[in-house]
């Protein structure tokens, strides 16, 4: 079993996290959402080894295009492609600006014929999952089927686990009711990268989502049990309101680095991870923590993380 922390870094957690009017994912133009260990691009996570994203200004329907028919490189360099410009639509449609790149109104169709077309592949693709991904962002209704597909791929399938990973955090943010049954299981998986990612449950308000994340909250791995608490904090359960506390304390990471000198070796990790944890505290707006927030605020040494408790302070 392996013990990996996938660090990748986060968006500004000082960005306004406005859900796209209409989308299925409530916070997908910020897909950190809430990972602050491991996985932060939904959409970008999977495209990390392909390299930069080109220049060339092709629209959404010939990125898809490319994408079914083109060559080995040129499918990967238009899945990145339609990456980004569903990253910048969404971004766009949250300030109530038009979308840079958009969409026929038969874009629901092509996607469904583009995915005809790649699922003749004989194993889960990431051209596959960038559309199964499209299908979410655009409120396709066969958004959860074809992201299913992926978190039934092997071991050998999917090494790095990157297609697992990235369909669960997709799933988790769909607004179907089957999302959080189909997701909870991946919490008791032996690979530890794959508990965090299913750790991402915020979106999914049930009791047997709640239930599942509590389960976390004595697990040994900080990333972990720090996941399963920021996930809590936004269904508004304060079970996980002790990690919290202990996600606001730089010590706790130094204690995590005496035992395992690769973890959370970058400042910025450990900081935008605090500053999850100071919001998670808000979001509760316990009583017992406002000691904490104001000794953050007044003596951190992160101006970032002692602004965060300001305004945690200031929260009604």
């Amino acid at each position: 079993m392996s013990d990996r922390t996938i660090e990748v870094p986060d968006p500004d957690p000082a960005e306004p996290q406005v859900p796209p009017p209409g989308s299925p994912y409530k916070n997908l133009l910020v897909p950190l959402v809430v990972v602050p260990f491991m996985v932060v691009g939904v959409l970008v996570l999977v495209f990390v080894s392909f390299g930069a994203i080109s220049g060339e200004e092709t629209s959404i329907e010939e990125n898809l295009a490319r994408v079914v028919d083109g060559g080995l490189n040129e499918r990967k360099q238009a899945a990145m492609s339609l990456v980004s410009q569903a990253l910048e639509n969404g971004k766009a449609r949250a300030e109530g600006k038009p979308e840079p790149w958009p969409v026929g109104p038969d874009f629901i169709g092509r996607l469904a014929r583009a995915w005809e077309e790649v699922s003749k592949d004989a194993e889960p693709s990431h051209r596959g999952l960038a559309i199964a991904q499209l299908s979410a962002l655009y409120g396709d209704p066969a958004a959860f089927e074809r992201l299913s597909v992926f978190l039934d791929a092997t071991p050998d399938q999917d090494k790095d686990g990157q297609l697992r990973i990235s369909a669960l955090m997709a799933i988790s943010w769909l607004q179907d009711e089957r999302a959080a049954a189909r997701v909870i299981p991946f919490l008791k998986h032996e690979e530890s990268f794959l508990r965090q990612a299913a750790a991402v449950l915020q979106n999914q308000p049930s009791e047997a989502s709640k239930a599942a994340l509590a389960g976390l909250l004595d697990d040994p791995s900080l990333e972990l049990r720090g996941q399963a608490a920021i996930s809590l904090s936004h269904l508004g359960d304060a079970r996980g309101a002790a990690v919290l506390r202990e996600l606001v304390d730089p010590q706790s990471y130094a204690a995590v680095r005496a035992q395992n000198p690769a973890k959370f070796v970058s400042d910025r990790l450990v900081e935008t991870t605090r500053l999850h944890a100071v919001a998670g505290l808000a979001r509760l707006g316990r009583p017992e923590d406002r000691p904490l927030l104001e000794e953050v605020a007044k003596s951190d040494s992160s101006p970032q993380v002692r602004e965060a408790a300001m305004r945690a302070l200031q929260s009604p």
